[in-house]
């Protein structure tokens, strides 16, 4: 693109150097384009009709409890369960209460692992004195979990390591 002798003189990648704000624009707009076709075609792994997908629930309901966590500046708590999990927090008191509905996922089974060892759901529920397998800090840090969602003969591995988001992948 031609660039005026002024421009040329000010800058500091020389003749010919740099990037346009139109070329980053045209970049940047191929790049969503084709995001969303990844994502469109990805995306009915695991849903129902006119639904979201489960991985699309779970790691959806994971950047939830990160979130809650961070910037309640607080720790956030998830109890699994069978068909999902339950996020709590820790009232004045030190007992931890359910927050908001718990994610069901509609005719699947969930196996999980805590840390590396196989957790059973079910053996606490919120507002007891036991604390919650799977807690998020409000440093953004987090337990390291996995669990196994099977629906009929499909079945989704998805993982968190200790810190980072939920990931999964459809086996």
């Amino acid at each position: 693109m031609p660039t005026s002798p002024a421009g040329r003189a000010n800058s500091p990648f020389g003749i010919g150097g740099g990037v346009t704000l139109i070329e980053l624009l045209v970049v940047v707009t191929i790049m969503a384009v084709l995001a969303l076709g990844v994502g469109l075609s990805a995306g009915g792994l695991f849903a129902p009709r006119g639904g979201v997908s489960i991985a699309d629930q779970l790691t959806q309901a994971d950047l939830r409890a990160r979130d809650a966590a961070v910037l309640g500046r607080a720790r956030i708590g998830l109890y699994p369960r069978r068909d999902g999990w339950v996020m709590a927090r820790r009232d004045d008191e030190g007992r931890w209460q359910a927050e908001g509905a718990p994610l069901r996922l509609a005719d699947a089974r969930l196996t999980w692992q805590v840390e590396g060892r196989r957790y059973l759901p079910g053996l606490s529920e919120p507002g007891a004195r036991e604390a919650p397998p799977v807690q998020f800090a409000a440093d953004g840090g987090s337990t390291a979990f996995s669990l196994r969602v099977e629906q009929g003969r499909a079945r989704l591995d998805c993982g968190a390591e200790a810190g980072r988001g939920l990931q999964c992948d459809l086996r």
